[in-house]
């Protein structure tokens, strides 16, 4: 394949080929001429499509490369980084969301976001940590941040559940597209409140340490209720929580790097 492809290109055409091997599966398959000749057709535009995005490559050749470096068949076995080293993300089950293989990121990503949210956010809240008022506003930013990423999630397991679920053809290269991109819209959103919070955490937890007022319980233990389900800092002071927050988070971002994704 040609060097120098653009990200959004690269993407489009995992795609287009995931696409056309899912398509050659609904062709093998179906007892129905009609629908083998739509298939067909729809097959056939697809590697017009791929002809004309790489004009000095063999489109087999290009298909081929994809297929080899990128896709995963939907009941194979997808690579899980080694998380041993880093010692705040050593107890993440990475979940394999999808099993497609260019969308690993996503299943890490993922992953570390509902461990954060389960085991590791919750001692941010007022009812662990007391903060001055215009520090408590940036707080509940980045709680309304965090749902974001949530929504963005829900809305690629969803599709996710679609492909694997429909029987038309007609909507398989629509769905891959929509993955590929609702891909990008999760890690940005991330990435992105992962880096909000290390900075706010990090700024909150120094200025402690030298005295400020910022947190005004800093050394008060953290104590759950009944009805939290994970206990991850009890009987921590508040501001030693915040810390391991802080590498929890410096942990999570060497692992989710979105250099130049957009979300558009």
């Amino acid at each position: 394949m040609c060097h120098g492809i653009t990200m959004d290109l690269k993407a489009e055409t995992k795609g287009i080929v995931k696409s056309i091997r899912m398509l050659e599966g609904v062709l093998k398959s179906s007892p129905d001429p009609k629908q083998r000749g739509r298939v067909k057709k729809e097959i056939d535009t697809l590697r017009d499509r791929l002809a004309a995005m790489y004009p000095d490559d063999d489109p087999a050749a290009v298909e081929e490369a994809i297929v080899r470096d990128f896709i995963e068949p939907l009941n194979g076995e997808v690579h899980v980084r080694d998380f041993s080293n880093l010692e705040f993300l050593k107890d993440v089950v990475i979940e394999k969301i999808s099993s497609y293989r260019d969308d690993q990121e996503v299943n890490e990503a993922g992953s570390i976001m509902k461990y954060f949210e389960e085991r590791i956010w919750g001692v941010i809240s007022d009812q662990h940590t007391k903060l001055d008022f215009s520090n408590a506003g940036e707080r509940d930013t980045l709680y309304r941040k965090l749902d974001q990423c949530s929504r963005s999630f829900k809305i690629f397991c969803q599709t996710i559940e679609d492909i694997e679920k429909t029987k038309s053809s007609e909507y398989i290269s629509q769905l891959n597209m929509m993955r590929v991109k609702q891909a990008r819209v999760f890690l940005y959103d991330i990435s992105e409140f992962f880096k909000n919070a290390r900075d706010f955490i990090t700024v909150i937890v120094s200025e402690s340490e030298f005295g400020g007022s910022i947190i005004t319980n800093p050394d008060e233990l953290v104590e759950y209720a009944d009805y939290e389900k994970y206990k991850t800092f009890d009987g921590w002071k508040v501001v030693d929580a915040l810390k391991y927050m802080k590498n929890f988070l410096n942990d999570a971002l060497r692992v989710i790097k979105v250099p130049d994704i957009k979300k558009h």
